[in-house]
């Protein structure tokens, strides 16, 4: 199963002030998730992708993710055994301009872990 999020950061938003994106992922596996940081961010948009109030994604407290013209790719095996809300959040301070940022997340359902299905079609 694949999941995708857009998230539009207007310029200079300051990370008191973070815009968020929701996606609930149904039981089973997280596999993989995509993170794209379109041309133009000059690694002044930050994002991080939080489980609750849990920062999932990087996994060192405090940190974030900022890139220019770049798809992060990230490996996990991350299991729910129920449906998960996953956040992604983001802030620009100093930009000029807004930015869209793309998250993809690739998710293997418990049906397709129980048929040994990779979940890739």
């Amino acid at each position: 199963m694949h999941y995708s999020l857009e998230l539009n950061v207007p310029a200079n938003t300051l990370l008191a002030g973070a815009v968020s994106g929701t996606i609930d992922i149904a039981p089973g596996q997280l596999q993989h998730i995509s993170l794209i940081f379109p041309p133009g961010c000059a690694r002044m948009v930050r994002a991080a992708i939080y489980d609750g109030a849990t920062l999932l994604f990087p996994k060192t407290a405090g940190s974030s993710y900022c890139e220019d013209a770049y798809t992060i790719e990230i490996d996990c095996a991350e299991i729910y055994d129920a449906t998960k809300t996953l956040t992604l959040k983001a802030w620009a301070p100093g930009t000029t301009y807004a930015h869209k940022l793309t998250a993809h997340f690739q998710h293997k359902s418990i049906e397709e872990i129980a048929m040994g299905r990779t979940g890739y079609y």
